[in-house]
C-alpha cells in the first residue's frame, strides 16, 4: 500500500528580485534543507514557501477576527 503526500507546494514562480535575509541555527538550516532534499527543491524555495504560508495564514486569521468584530 502506498500512501500519497498531499503536498501544498506551489509550482515554481519567476526569479525574484528582492532578498530578505533572515538568520538561522545550523540545526534550522539543516531541517530546511533536509526537507528540501527529500523534495527535491532548493532550500531557498522551501524557506520562502513556508513564510508566505505563514504569511497567508495570519492575514486570514486578522481578516477573520475583523469580520467578527464588525
Amino acid at each position: 500500500m502506498t500512501t500519497q503526500l498531499n503536498s501544498t507546494l506551489p509550482e515554481r514562480q519567476p526569479k525574484r528580485a528582492l532578498m530578505f535575509s533572515i538568520r538561522l541555527t545550523e540545526a534550522e538550516q539543516d531541517e530546511i534543507d533536509a526537507l528540501a532534499k527529500r523534495l527535491n527543491l532548493p532550500s531557498s524555495f522551501m524557506a520562502r514557501h513556508f513564510i508566505l504560508e505563514a504569511v497567508k495564514h495570519h492575514k486570514s486569521q486578522f481578516m477573520q477576527e475583523a469580520a467578527i468584530e464588525a
